[in-house]
Order: C-alpha cells, then sequence, then structure tokens
C-alpha cells in the first residue's frame, strides 16, 4: 500500500487529486510546487475516513482557490493524535538481498525537502511523530476555520501568502505540540489571540503584512 508519493517540483495541471483520499496507509502527500488549480473538495461525503493516516501534506506554490479544505481537516484524524505512533523513522517495507546465501534485511527510508520555519529544509530520514501542513502560496480565501485547532499533532503550519481574512482562531492555542506557525502575507484582521501564548513549543510566529490591531500578547 502506497505510504508515501513526493510529486513535487514538477509542471503538472490538474486539480486536487480527491481520489487519493481514500488511500488506506498514505502518510506524506507532497504536490508542492506545480500548476495544480481549482477548490479543494471531498468527492464522497459520505465518507469519514479520508486521508486516515495522513500527517504531513504540502500543497505550497499551486493555484488552489476557494476556501481552506475545512472537511478535510475535520477528518484527519492522524494529525489530531499528539504522540503520534512511535519515536521511530518512517521506512519502505523491508526488503532482503542475499549475500554468501545469508538473508540480509534492508530498509529504505523516506526523505522530503520541505519548508519549515522559514527555511527549506531536507529531512534524510523522517520520524513517524512527525506531522506539517503546508497551504502557503496558493490563493485560499476567506477565515480560518476553528477545527484546525483540533489537529494538534501538528508541528508545522503555514497558511502563507493566501488571502485569508477575519482574525485568526483562539483554538490555534490547542496546538500543544506547534514549532512553527506561519500567517504571514494574509489579509487577517484584529487581535492576535492571547491562547496563542500556550505553544510553550513555538519557536516560529510569522504574521508580517496583515491587518492586525491591539496589543502584543505576553506570555506567562
Amino acid at each position: 500500500m502506497l505510504e508515501f508519493l513526493d510529486l513535487g517540483n514538477n509542471k503538472i495541471k490538474d486539480t486536487f487529486p480527491s481520489w487519493l483520499e481514500a488511500l488506506p496507509k498514505l502518510r506524506i502527500l507532497i504536490l508542492h510546487s506545480n500548476r495544480l488549480y481549482g477548490t479543494i473538495t471531498i468527492k464522497v461525503p459520505q465518507i469519514d475516513l479520508l486521508f486516515p493516516k495522513l500527517r504531513i501534506i504540502d500543497l505550497s506554490n499551486n493555484g488552489f482557490v476557494g476556501s481552506l479544505p475545512i472537511d478535510f481537516f475535520a477528518r484527519w484524524n492522524a494529525m489530531t493524535d499528539l504522540d503520534g505512533e512511535s519515536a521511530t523513522y518512517l521506512h519502505a517495507y523491508d526488503h532482503h538481498f542475499m549475500v554468501n546465501l545469508i538473508m540480509i534485511p534492508y530498509q529504505f527510508p523516506y526523505s522530503m525537502t520541505i519548508t519549515n520555519k522559514g527555511e527549506k529544509m531536507e529531512y534524510a530520514r523522517i520520524l513517524e511523530v512527525f506531522s506539517a501542513m503546508d497551504l502557503s502560496c496558493n490563493k485560499f480565501e476567506g477565515e480560518i476555520p476553528e477545527v484546525v485547532g483540533n489537529l494538534m499533532g501538528l508541528q508545522l503550519l503555514n497558511f502563507s501568502n493566501n488571502i485569508l481574512d477575519g482574525q485568526i482562531p483562539s483554538a490555534l492555542g490547542h496546538l500543544a505540540n506547534l514549532e512553527a506557525l506561519d500567517l504571514s502575507q494574509n489579509k487577517l484582521t484584529g487581535r492576535i489571540p492571547t491562547q496563542l501564548t500556550q505553544l510553550n513549543f513555538l519557536e516560529v510566529f510569522y504574521v508580517s503584512h496583515n491587518h492586525f490591531t491591539g496589543p502584543i500578547p505576553e506570555g506567562q
């Protein structure tokens, strides 16, 4: 079963491949830097489990439009897990090769390159517990849905360079594992919620080029 799909940095021109949603083992989906377009919608609304194992998704640098895919957010159960499955590395199923008539097991580790904390980072190996969502550099509009606050396993969340408006939902203060939050280059308004000061692991917080008002929240 397919666990890892990386089609980034190509010239693929298509809508979001919703037909992937029923893959029961898919953990990592990377489609950044293509020519994907249109809205992201569920093909079969009656299905409760969509991408049931997905923990990393990168759709950045495409041409997606419309609202953020709230129906998907509500169903990405693997991203709600604070602890993940285990502190081991993701790899392809074991293979064996023969040396002097002895079968030697071999594991092929998954690797990827994504933007984290403002820099492109290459991951030669990927921990099972790592969880990230990058929807930056598209044309998403509307408000950030409260349901994102349920994805408590996220360590990286990037919605920058879109057309998002409204306020930052206070529910983002529930993302206890979050290390990097980038909401810059949007049309967000209102005050920065004080609940974000509860994010003890947050190292990078970008909200430049928006329309925020009020005081800067003070941490404990």
